[in-house]
């Protein structure tokens, strides 16, 4: 079977603005371990025009799971202890080095307000937000922002919660719809009114994204206040599933929101090349299929991480791009990583972006816009060799792809 790939030559979805990802303590902490040559060599291969040119880093408000050991900034709930003090060591160190010859655009989400905050006395297992302290779980986002600035580093976005439906044995803290729309709509746009930082909702799995964009967006609390210049959009993780009808519902009930799909990473295995070549493929899938429904960036989870995954306090480990060796002066680059970099170098960050559809879940395929018509990237994510034929206007041409393989076509 010849598998389709159709063109929508007028379904222009905007500009793609470039992957990402984040720094966290356990990058931090596995960057500091490279010598300097080989931290400007890691830099280079994410951020350089050669590697994989990040245009996006995404940042932890306080502590997560992928830290040495759980932290605050404040234990007092007037904040009067607030510091940044801990990030010092770490985190941003590396981030400045990143940001020294690169100008990214920044987002930050909160896994969990400080445990004086909650109704549950601890920054696991969930647990609530004090109804009485939304204003100074307000303040505490905004003091970080301001601690950051002091530091030279300016955020676009922040989300009121990461994963805000979710009960896990780290950091967390459940939002109800209607908790995120209170903090977000009545009291961050509020408190964030003096700071250029925006705010994107729901920063959480995308099996539910039509119902979360509905409730988030249509609901009685935003009729009430209206909508707001400060709420940029939607962003979203990878782990219960691709779900490209729900995103594309999604784009065509809300055009003008930015969409951002925040987090991806794949279980932890022991590294195998060929075995982490099959999770490479699920990148592909996830990306081409995001940009197909608008989404404008794709932000990936730890950057560096052990060869054994971490470190990570509750020993929720995963794969990352790049991984430490087990000398841990170098780093291995690995399938994932050169997944990406294929994907980038096709597809650089400041296309026009025009929709494609395809007729099987073999392939997976995005368009851009060139000068003389449309550059189509197309990936077989089978285990099998495919033949595929790209339609646009009457037009085709015939491509052969080898499993997991990605290659591109002018038309």
């Amino acid at each position: 079977m010849v598998e389709e790939v159709k063109i929508k030559k007028d379904a222009s979805l905007g500009i793609w603005q470039g992957l990402g990802g984040a720094i966290t303590e356990a990058t931090a902490y596995n960057f500091a371990k490279l010598s300097p040559e080989k931290q400007q060599k890691l830099i280079n291969a994410y951020f350089g025009k050669a590697g994989l040119n990040y245009r996006w880093i995404r940042l932890c408000i306080g502590s997560n799971d992928f830290c040495l050991k759980p932290y605050e900034y404040t234990k007092k709930s007037d904040l009067s202890d607030f510091s940044i003090k801990h990030d010092r060591k770490y985190v941003l160190p590396m981030l400045k080095m990143v940001l020294k010859d690169n100008s990214l655009t920044i987002m930050a989400s909160p896994w969990s307000p400080p445990k004086c905050l909650k109704l549950v006395q601890g920054q696991k297992l969930s647990g609530r937000l004090k109804p009485w302290r939304y204003k100074a779980y307000a303040k505490y986002i905004h003091k970080w922002l301001e601690e950051y600035a002091k530091e030279g580093v300016k955020v676009d976005y922040i989300t009121p919660q990461n994963e805000p439906l979710a009960t896990q044995v780290w950091e967390s803290c459940v939002f109800s719809y209607q908790a995120q729309k209170k903090l977000a709509y009545k009291y961050l746009e509020n408190e964030l009114s003096d700071l250029n930082t925006q705010i994107l909702l729901w920063d959480h799995n995308k099996s539910e994204l039509v119902k979360a964009a509905d409730k988030l967006f249509e609901g009685k609390f935003v009729t009430k206040f209206g909508q707001r210049e400060k709420i940029a959009g939607l962003c979203y993780h990878w782990y219960d599933g691709t779900f490209p009808d729900q995103m594309w519902q999604v784009r065509q009930k809300y055009p003008n929101i930015l969409m951002v799909s925040s987090e991806m990473s794949c279980g932890f295995s022991p590294y195998n090349k060929e075995l982490w070549q099959k999770d490479a493929t699920l990148y592909w899938r996830e990306l081409f299929n995001d940009i197909n429904s608008g989404t404008s960036a794709f932000i990936d989870w730890n950057m560096l991480l052990s060869w054994q995954g971490g470190p990570n306090h509750s020993s929720n480990y995963v794969k990352s791009p790049v991984i430490l060796n087990e000398k841990e002066d170098d780093f291995i680059l690995t399938p994932i990583y050169f997944a990406l970099k294929k994907f980038a170098d096709l597809f650089p960050a400041g296309s026009e972006v025009v929709r494609c559809e395809s007729n099987s879940d073999k392939i997976v395929a995005v368009a851009r816009k060139t000068k003389d018509g449309y550059r189509v990237v197309i990936a077989n994510v089978s285990g099998s060799e495919q033949d595929v034929t790209i339609e646009i206007g009457g037009q085709k041409k015939n491509l052969h792809l080898a499993r997991f393989e990605i290659d591109s076509v002018n038309v």
